[in-house]
């Protein structure tokens, strides 16, 4: 039934596992718990599944994670920081939309491999990003970024999560620099992927990319949503976030290494063990 959502030479069982561990992350990410785990859904979906199927199939599930965070953080919100991103957002969705319209008319086949490798090089800045992460957030804490910043966090937000669901980060840390408390800081970066991706969504379907099969395939997976929020929170008080978002960056990083330089790393794994 999903065959054309399974890369070549992908066993079905082991596309499974992948694509619920990659949406199960999203759900602990969205939970609030090692908030930046996000980014390594979209790497590892596209070890098992063509480009543009993931693209696709993400944008509705995030969508449903972003409404269940806004309804627990439905009073937790700045108004002022979210617009402000979120205007100029839209610029950087319409340059984005308009890069998967040109995809669409050409075929994804010539692209492919192009976005594999943009988003392999995200990964690894992401993966980086982790890292360095308590030291870029002491140094943000310090530098309270105003309007100027927020514009151009917006247009780079908006293209990169159009073409890739990767904006987290650059989100958060422009929201971060704002010296908001744990819980207005979760909820106002909520309420602006929220709009981010509620946006996204007309524009995905009129360049093609949300089709019938791929809502019927989001249907298979949404009741991983809740499965991963509920584990987020139960992983709050009973494992380290440290050692977590380590194990996502080496998981991140490997994954974006094997699309920058298109290492067929899974089927060398399925030959060996034939």
């Amino acid at each position: 039934m999903f065959d054309t959502f399974i890369a070549p030479e992908i066993p079905i069982p082991l596309f499974w596992l992948l694509v619920a561990i990659a949406i199960i992350i999203q759900g602990i990410s969205k939970s609030g718990f090692a908030g930046g785990a996000g980014i390594l859904s979209l790497p590892l979906m596209m070890l098992v599944m063509p480009v543009d199927k993931v693209a696709a199939t993400l944008l509705p599930l995030l969508i449903l994670c972003d409404l269940n965070a806004i309804y627990h953080h439905r009073h937790n919100k700045d108004w002022t920081q979210i617009l402000r991103i979120y205007i100029p957002a839209c610029g950087g969705i319409l340059l984005g939309a308009a890069v998967w319209w040109q995809i669409g008319q050409e075929g994804i086949a010539g692209y492919a491999l192009l976005i594999k490798r943009m988003v392999g090089v995200i990964a690894i800045i992401f993966g980086l990003y982790i890292i360095a992460k308590d030291r870029s957030m002491a140094w943000v804490a310090h530098h309270r970024a105003g309007p100027k910043t927020a514009m151009v966090t917006g247009v780079v937000s908006g293209f990169t999560s159009t073409i890739a669901h990767a904006a987290g980060p650059i989100v958060s840390l422009y929201v971060y620099s704002q010296g908001f408390g744990k819980t207005l800081f979760v909820g106002t970066v909520a309420w602006t992927f929220t709009l981010i991706n509620l946006t996204k969504l007309p524009f995905y379907a009129y360049v093609g990319l949300i089709q019938p099969d791929v809502l019927l395939f989001d249907l298979c997976l949404v009741a991983l949503i809740p499965l991963g929020s509920w584990l987020g929170h139960w992983m709050h008080h009973r494992v380290s976030e440290w050692w977590f978002s380590r194990i996502i960056m080496v998981l991140t990083m490997v994954a974006g290494v094997q699309l920058l330089f298109d290492i067929q790393f899974i089927p060398w794994i399925i030959d060996a063990l034939r």
